[in-house]
């Protein structure tokens, strides 16, 4: 899409480990209205398109997240985006004119994945650490997991049911659009599932062989048929 790679802020995308490339991290379907698109450049904007992929609305440059690894929207929180970034939470009701970075309650401000309840657009669970270096690898790893709702807008650390943060690469997440309350989450030490609205987890028998115990799962969807 020759139109994606015009836009301005094009020329100051930048990977850090290879600050001379980069790629599309998460492309992202509005829930509510099927022509709206959105697209997390790792690392440098958080692109929308409102035709499908035609045209593209760049980045803002004042405001919002720079380095977009997930987001998400909400079937009943229309024009609301949730960022989970490597520059910390955002959030956006009004389709990214303007942006709120409630952080209040976070220990960690570097985020990978997140979900958001689908019968509540308030309760949302991220993944969190120091930096890509206790992300990513086992040997290194120290990841966390944060929720918060409507009655505790503070983020709140979650370990119920959850491996140790140490040696636990970073979570990514999915909700189950079928029933509210229901998440999934993996990283290294396997499948997780919560009933409760990430309250609380436990692992799923599902067959892990070793060698991922030293892999990091980059997404997760879910089959609701």
């Amino acid at each position: 899409m020759n139109a994606l790679n015009e836009l301005p802020s094009s020329k100051s995308w930048s990977f850090p480990p290879r600050p001379w490339t980069h790629h599309v991290r998460w492309i992202e379907p509005d829930s509510n209205k099927p022509e709206y698109v959105f697209v997390a450049i790792e690392a440098g904007a958080l692109v929308q398109s409102r035709d499908g992929g035609k045209t593209w609305i760049d980045r803002d440059e004042k405001q919002g997240p720079y380095d977009t690894h997930t987001l998400a929207t909400h079937c009943k929180a229309p024009k609301r985006l949730y960022s989970a970034a490597g520059d910390g939470y955002f959030e956006s009701f009004e389709y990214g004119k303007s942006w709120t970075r409630p952080m209040e309650g976070l220990r960690h401000d570097y985020l990978f994945g997140i979900a958001v309840d689908s019968g509540d657009p308030d309760v949302v669970i991220i993944s969190a650490s120091d930096g890509p270096s206790t992300s990513y690898s086992s040997q290194n790893a120290e990841t966390f997991v944060y929720r918060k709702d409507s009655e505790c807008k503070d983020w709140k650390v979650v370990t119920d049911g959850l491996p140790e943060s140490e040696g636990s690469t970073i979570m990514c997440f999915a909700a189950n659009q079928r029933a509210s309350g229901e998440f999934y989450a993996a990283n290294n030490h396997g499948l997780f599932e919560s009933n409760d609205s990430g309250k609380s987890w436990k692992r799923l028998d599902t067959p892990w062989p070793k060698e991922y115990l030293q892999q990091t799962p980059w997404a997760l969807a879910i089959n609701g048929n």
